[in-house]
């Protein structure tokens, strides 16, 4: 490593602990300004990308109004921010020596602000509202409305389609499975980054069950190029030799859908017509 190099690098390091952020107003900056956006949400130390994410937001919601897109990615960060300190509040009642209410109230603060978002979504049309209130009420004439959208072609991004398919697995196979491969053919560079591979083993499992199993086959190959340990292999490799089919050239339609996955031209694999 170059001498400018390595005397970069312990540079970022200190203007990152400090909180400095190359893209716009820092953190400290933001809680300066407007201290009543940080100061109810304490935390001692612990999830502190997760309270920036808050932070951020809250001082975007404090300039005027924000769109319900918005309001969605604020849920998710309040959330994600939940999550963490109430892990943390957990680990630190175990020690002793922490006698502190500040994360235990700071939990609260955070279940205060997603029920504050939930009511003012309620009646939202956006379309990731109108799944998470149907997913955590029961609401039908949500899912409803989501289905209408998606057969008018109105939710064209990996997201929504794997909403759909999330609904469509307890309902009809058929069309869960159809939303997972929009989903996949809808894939972005920035989907890619979070994509997770558990949605291979799905298609697997979807596949498995109505009976496609090459399909089932191809579809937990591809799990397994993604890193994840196949359920159904040794059921599934039975079937095949009972069916006679060769696996080497199943092995390969798995390799070029994978590799079509991760180029953002997904091809599906052909289907089978020998089960």
């Amino acid at each position: 490593m170059s001498t400018r190099a390595s005397n970069i690098l312990p540079l970022c390091a200190v203007l990152i602990l400090s909180g400095c952020d190359f893209g716009g107003e820092t953190i400290y900056a933001i809680c300066e300004d407007k201290p009543q956006i940080c100061n109810d949400i304490k935390t001692e130390g612990w999830c502190k990308n997760e309270r920036a994410l808050v932070i951020r937001n809250r001082a975007k919601e404090v300039e005027g109004s924000v769109s319900d897109r918005h309001l969605y990615q604020s849920l998710k960060d309040w959330k994600s921010f939940s999550q963490c300190i109430e892990i943390a509040a957990n680990i630190k009642r175990r020690q002793i020596k922490d006698r502190t209410a500040v994360k235990p109230a700071t939990f609260l603060k955070t279940l205060e602000e997603i029920e504050k978002i939930e009511r003012q979504t309620s009646d939202s049309n956006l379309p990731q509202f109108l799944y998470y209130h149907w997913a955590e009420t029961g609401d039908k004439s949500k899912i409803k409305r989501l289905i209408s959208l998606d057969r008018r072609n109105k939710l064209r991004t990996t997201e929504l389609q794997l909403m759909i398919a999330s609904y469509y697995t307890k309902h009809d196979k058929k069309k869960a499975i159809k939303a997972q491969y929009k989903a996949l053919k809808y894939l972005t560079e920035d989907d890619l980054e979070t994509l997770d591979p558990s949605l291979f083993a799905s298609l697997a499992t979807h596949f498995y069950q109505t009976e496609k199993y090459e399909l089932a086959y191809i579809w937990t190959q591809i799990s397994a190029l993604a890193g994840l340990s196949p359920n159904e292999y040794t059921s599934l490799k039975r079937k095949l030799s009972d069916l006679t089919i060769d696996t080497d050239k199943l092995n390969e339609i798995a390799e070029h859908t994978y590799e079509s996955i991760y180029d953002l031209d997904f091809v599906a694999p052909p289907q089978s017509g020998s089960n």
